[in-house]
Formats: C-alpha cells, sequence, structure tokens
C-alpha cells in the first residue's frame, strides 16, 4: 500500500524516538527529508547544536577537517581530499522532542491531564492509563524484556498494561510480551494528523487506510460491502481502492456476474456513460507506476473475463 508522507513521518519519530540522541539532516534520505519537515511543523523534533569548526568530509568519509570562509562560502579542508564547499545539512542535527510524544500519546488515548508520567527505568514511562489498564511506553522491545520484572512487578504492579514502543529493528517470529501485556508498535497503531497523533482503532489486525480510516474486510467474493475495496491475493500494495465508478461497475459485474453480460447492459446497469468497462481502469500516462493507480487495473485484469470479439464480460469468480 502507498505509503503517505504522515506515515512517512510517524516512521522516521519512532526512528529517531529508538535513537534517543541526535540524527545528522545529512544522513537522512529524500523521503526523510520531507518527513523530517513534517515533523518540524508538528513541533516533535528539536534541533541540537554540533561541533561548527569541522566537519566529516562528504568524499572519502573518512577525515574531518576544518571549516573556514573563502569569498563567498564556508569550505572544508579535508586532509587528504582537499577543499570542498560544507554543505548546511551536514552541520544540522535534530532530536525528536520525548516529551511531545509522551504529550501526544496521551492525547490519543485521552489519558486524564492530570495524571502524573512515571519514569520506570532509563528509555521506559509510565504515562497514564487507558481502559483501567496501564501506558507503558518504552523506546526499544528489548528495554521491556530486559526490565520486565520491574515494569510489570515491582513496587507498582501493571500487569496487562499495555505496551507502546517502535517496530524492533530485528526480525522477530512471536510476541514477546504475550499473556504478561498487549504490545503495540507505535508505527503501526497510531497515525500523524496535524500536530495530534490518532489512535488506529483497538483491533490489531485491522487494515487501515492512508486516513487512519478502517478498511472493510471482502464480503462479496474479494469486495467489500460497497465494492470500494478489492482484496487480492499476490498484489504487494494490500487492498486496492476503487473509484466510485469502479466501485459500481464491478457492483453490476457482480450482480450479474453468473453469465456473460454485453458491455452496453452493464455499464448502464452501474450508470456510466463510458462505452466500455475498460474506459474506467484507464491510466494516465502520469499515473503508470504508482500502486494507486496500477491497482484497479490490476484488479479488473486479474478479475474479468472478456470476450472482446462479441463485446462481452464476466467476474472470474
Amino acid at each position: 500500500m502507498e505509503i503517505t508522507l504522515n506515515q512517512q513521518a510517524i516512521n522516521l519519530a519512532a526512528l529517531f524516538f529508538v535513537r534517543g540522541g541526535v540524527s545528522m539532516e545529512s544522513g537522512l534520505h529524500d523521503g526523510e527529508i520531507q518527513a523530517l519537515h513534517v515533523l518540524k511543523q508538528a513541533k516533535a523534533v528539536v534541533p541540537v547544536q554540533i561541533n561548527a569548526s569541522d566537519a566529516m568530509c562528504a568524499f572519502c568519509g573518512l577525515y574531518r577537517g576544518p571549516i573556514f570562509r573563502n569569498d563567498d562560502c564556508l569550505m572544508v579542508q579535508c586532509p587528504d581530499c582537499g577543499p570542498f564547499r560544507l554543505d548546511p545539512a551536514s552541520q544540522r542535527s535534530w532530536q525528536l522532542d520525548d516529551e511531545w510524544l509522551i504529550r501526544r500519546l496521551r492525547g490519543a488515548l485521552d489519558i486524564a491531564p492530570h495524571s502524573a508520567v512515571s519514569p520506570i527505568v532509563d528509555g521506559v514511562w509510565d504515562i497514564g492509563r487507558y481502559k483501567k489498564r496501564p501506558v507503558v511506553l518504552a523506546r526499544r522491545i528489548d528495554l521491556v524484556e530486559r526490565h520486565g520484572l520491574r515494569i510489570f512487578h515491582g513496587p507498582e504492579p501493571r500487569n496487562q498494561s499495555w505496551v507502546i514502543t517502535p517496530r524492533p529493528l530485528g526480525h522477530m517470529t512471536q510476541d514477546p510480551l504475550e499473556g504478561t501485556a498487549t504490545w503495540w508498535q507505535l508505527e503501526d497503531r497510531f497515525a500523524l494528523h496535524g500536530m495530534a497523533l490518532r489512535l488506529l482503532g483497538d483491533d490489531p489486525d485491522a487494515l487501515v487506510d492512508s486516513n487512519g480510516k478502517v478498511i472493510p474486510a471482502a464480503v462479496h467474493g474479494p469486495f467489500s460491502d460497497d465494492f470500494a475495496w478489492v482484496h487480492l491475493d499476490g498484489w504487494p500494495h494490500g487492498p486496492i481502492r476503487l473509484t466510485d465508478a469502479q466501485a459500481r461497475l464491478f457492483a453490476s459485474l457482480w450482480a450479474y456476474r453468473h453469465q456473460l453480460q454485453s458491455a452496453e447492459f452493464l455499464m448502464r446497469q452501474a450508470g456510466l456513460a463510458s462505452e466500455k468497462p475498460m474506459d474506467v481502469f484507464k491510466l494516465k500516462t502520469s499515473n503508470r507506476g504508482d500502486p494507486k493507480y496500477e491497482g484497479p487495473l490490476h484488479a479488473y485484469e486479474k478479475l474479468v473475463i472478456r470476450q472482446r470479439r462479441h463485446g462481452l464480460y464476466r467476474l472470474k469468480l
């Protein structure tokens, strides 16, 4: 499924939170730079002052050289590569504001503002109660595993907590907290909307779209109840969102799925003015390669049997 800019921003915030320290802007790729701009607008990150007297060589990456000014710009003198123009991004660094994240998570969970936030160990906090259960925020899941005795069975027991951490960097085959707490991975369960975070529902298996809305399950074969979504095995980008015209056409095909129908009949039943079903799936050149637009065309080619010579169509179900 297509990753939106806000999703990239929450992913970057989670990465900064895992690191817990300073992240250099020059180490971010183009998508992360755009996501960083969103985090700056949300006031989720703060700039961090770094050494302004020297910089790492942008060519060899082995040596730091002194920064000096020539007639029109700042330069760096690498002892091996020689002088080169300083990239301002190489001197900018950022850090996630942990207090911002805690405030926004408390807001998303509607935690009472008068309740206290309690540090448990370094990198782990008790941020309040949600549905009468403690909420534990941690930089990494291994910190929760390492300090589990103190977190769950210490002076203030926190049995059946909600535990929020970023996704683990390594692959995990099972939930390490199963039976002890409910583990929520930050990037999957919360979405960034403007200056706030939003909880994406209480069903951990629910699929959500780019706006944080739950994607309806397949009801009519691979189609959702309103035919707005198609669930197809083998399509790597998740459920496929259809336009209103595409959904109405598939609804028409589904209603008369047991026999071949003419294009004219199907389009009339769908309330569409186009001559052929393919007309509502055509791609503009600028949209080629974009899963948002390629997905409906893939669904049409996968699910519709066409007898072009006779102008007849039906679903392949």
